[in-house]
């Protein structure tokens, strides 16, 4: 009866330490990013499923796009930063001259934007990759950069007009 339970507890607690897991882009995706053109959706999943499995991790929907594809940005930092994201933005407009006062951290703010052309894969094929990097738990050297040193705002893809036409078409 004890092994049984034993093994039982030795099972569950295994499926709960894989559900907590960040899928590397490859295991999720099926391939490697840059190796064949991932949807707009698919992205947005990857962005999803990492968000959904570290609490460090915060998606926000900021708009559409005209086929009421999803807009987001990812913000990356510690625990301690992801408390205090309001006072590290406004500590940040107090730098820029954009508000009045003195700041009261030293955390920057990173803004990666990788896409601006719908019709381009490649700004969103690096942001699924560098998420994943800075996300990634395990990556001991993003994780001290993230406590010490950043608060990253990743935004995939500021997609145009253009991610809703067929590949191969321009605007005129």
């Amino acid at each position: 009866m004890k092994k049984h339970l034993l093994l039982s507890l030795f099972v569950f607690s295994i499926t709960i330490c894989s559900w907590a897991q960040i899928q590397t882009p490859e295991q999720f995706l099926g391939y490697k990013p840059g190796d064949r053109f991932t949807p707009h959706h698919r992205m947005v999943d990857y962005f999803e499923h990492v968000a959904a499995n570290n609490p460090n991790v915060k998606l926000i929907q900021y708009g559409e796009t005209n086929e009421k594809r999803p807009l987001i940005i990812a913000i990356l930092s510690s625990p301690e930063n992801m408390a205090n994201l309001e006072q590290i933005r406004t500590d940040n407009l107090k730098r820029a001259g954009l508000m009045e006062g003195t700041p009261s951290t030293a955390i920057p703010i990173n803004w990666m934007s990788f896409n601006v052309h719908g019709n381009e894969s490649v700004g969103m094929e690096a942001a699924i990759s560098s998420f994943y990097t800075l996300a990634n738990p395990e990556n001991a050297k993003s994780q001290e950069w993230a406590k010490t040193k950043l608060s990253s705002s990743i935004q995939p893809s500021i997609l145009t007009a253009e991610i809703d036409m067929p590949c191969g078409t321009t605007k005129k």
